[in-house]
Formats: structure tokens, C-alpha cells, sequence
């Protein structure tokens, strides 16, 4: 990326991007080795979600406030208890696994709408916290439509396409970041799950041949193979291996792209 440094301080800097023909503002993360990333960009497209805003209300699922229209689906299907306020941290929300069932699982995404491709360079921010790491799983990323479960009342289905961070304990006792590309995937071990809120950057760069993952504030992982090539759209999941309940705390979501065309 060629930038040029318009101001710079010790956690913000303003920059201009001379790839993109933008202005960006990057931030620095609070701990870890402290790693740039990008908080905005002008012109860029931007999803946000606080998790707290009054914008969007959709009291037959949810029951709480949100910036967004988000879809939903799971085993079984999502009802207004699979979805929590978490007064934390400026607010939040719990994606609760009901856990009635051995597998139950929830989701939440932009529904039909598949926003974005790697050669936008999206760049996804999350601030998430496991309640219980025992016999849980869970996906958070872009993922494309190829074998996502997208229905309800079915078993969840790894997408074959896009760029997350998972976990599926005990299958596995570590999270992963993952890169897949037609049912083939590029996995790098990023050590066990926090304990507590923890956040993750992950980015593509502006060439669009590299994806790479911040975990709370320091690079953890560069993939340059198995990119998806694929539309993808913003999800996160949360499901039981056993029949309790599993919940996923969400705050501060964020999804910068590049802007459309320009008419």
C-alpha cells in the first residue's frame, strides 16, 4: 500500500491512500504489539453495527435495538431468546445457542445480500467474548453462499468460500484463521480462546492477494493462498456440541470495502 502520512499521532493516524485515491483514518490497537488498522475511509462503503443504535427494530425476532436489518437462521429457528442485550463495554449483544439439543446452533448475517469480494480489500472488525469454551462452535468472517446452511432446522455446514476466524472445541482446543476457496481451505493455529472480550481485524490488502489477522492488536497470520473468489457477506455463529446453552457476546462490528462505481 502507498500512503501518505497527512497527520500521525500516537494511536490515530489520517493518511491518503494513493492505490485507492482515498482518505483514511487507521488506529492503533490498545494492546498486544499494537498494530495499525483501518477504522474508516473516504469515499468507501461501510457497514457498521454498534448493537446498541435505534435505527432498526425488529421486535418479532429480537427484541432489541440495532443499526441494522440483519437475517438469522439455525437449528432449530432463531426465536427473540437467541438474541440478548449484554450491557458490556458500551453494550453489545449475546448470540445465545439455546443449547437444547446436541448441535444447536445460531446465526446472524446480511441475509441474501453478499456485499463484498477480496478485490474491495475488505477489512472486518469484532469485538467478541466466548461465555464457555467447552463443547462449543463457532464462525465469525465473510463467508460465501457455496454449502452455507441458510435454512432452518438443519445442521451447520462449513461455507466452501471466505476469509473467518473459528473454533470447535473439542475437535479442536485452538482457534483458527481460515482462508477458503472452493471447499479448500489455508488454516493457521492462533492459540487457545481468550479469556474475556478480545478483537480481531482481518483485512485484505489493497492488491487483493493477501489476507492477514489481527488479533487483539498484533498480527497473528498472512495468507496468500486459498483467497476466496467469491461474493461474501458479514456472519456469526455460535452452536453446542452438547445439549447446554453457548453463548457469543458481539460489540463494535465493522466492515470497510471499497466504493461502487462512481456514476
Amino acid at each position: 500500500m502507498i500512503i501518505d502520512a497527512l497527520w500521525a499521532g500516537d494511536d490515530i493516524e489520517y493518511r491518503y491512500n494513493q492505490v485507492k485515491g482515498r482518505q483514511e483514518i487507521w488506529h492503533r490497537c490498545g494492546r498486544g504489539d499494537r498494530e495499525w488498522v483501518l477504522f474508516d475511509a473516504i469515499p468507501s462503503r461501510t457497514i457498521k453495527e454498534n448493537f446498541i443504535g435505534p435505527v432498526q427494530f425488529v421486535p418479532a425476532i429480537l427484541g432489541v435495538l440495532l443499526d441494522n436489518a440483519w437475517g438469522y437462521n439455525g437449528n432449530p429457528a432463531p426465536v427473540a431468546g437467541n438474541f440478548v442485550p449484554a450491557n458490556e463495554i458500551g453494550g453489545g449483544l449475546s448470540l445465545h445457542g439455546l443449547g437444547a439439543n446436541i448441535d444447536d446452533w445460531v446465526a446472524m448475517h446480511t441475509g441474501d445480500n453478499y456485499p463484498v469480494t477480496i478485490a474491495q480489500s475488505p477489512r472486518f472488525h469484532l469485538i467478541t467474548a466466548i461465555v464457555d469454551t467447552e463443547d462449543v462452535y463457532l464462525l465469525a468472517g465473510l463467508v460465501g453462499v457455496a454449502n452455507l446452511e441458510t435454512g432452518n432446522g438443519a445442521a451447520w455446514t462449513v461455507p466452501d468460500d471466505g476469509i473467518w476466524v473459528e473454533y470447535d472445541e473439542p475437535t479442536a482446543l485452538v482457534k483458527s484463521f481460515v482462508t477458503r476457496r472452493d471447499g479448500v481451505s489455508t488454516i493457521t493455529n492462533i492459540g487457545v480462546p481468550y479469556v474475556g472480550h478480545s478483537s480481531f481485524c482481518m483485512g485484505v490488502n489493497d492488491a487483493g492477494d493477501e489476507a492477514a489477522l489481527i488479533f487483539n492488536g498484533t498480527k497473528v497470520a498472512i495468507h496468500t493462498t486459498n483467497l476466496p473468489t467469491a461474493q461474501l457477506k458479514p456472519l456469526a455463529m455460535i452452536g453446542s456440541r452438547t445439549a447446554v446453552a453457548k453463548d457469543l457476546h458481539l460489540h463494535d462490528f465493522r466492515l470497510i470495502f471499497d466504493h461502487g462505481i462512481v456514476f
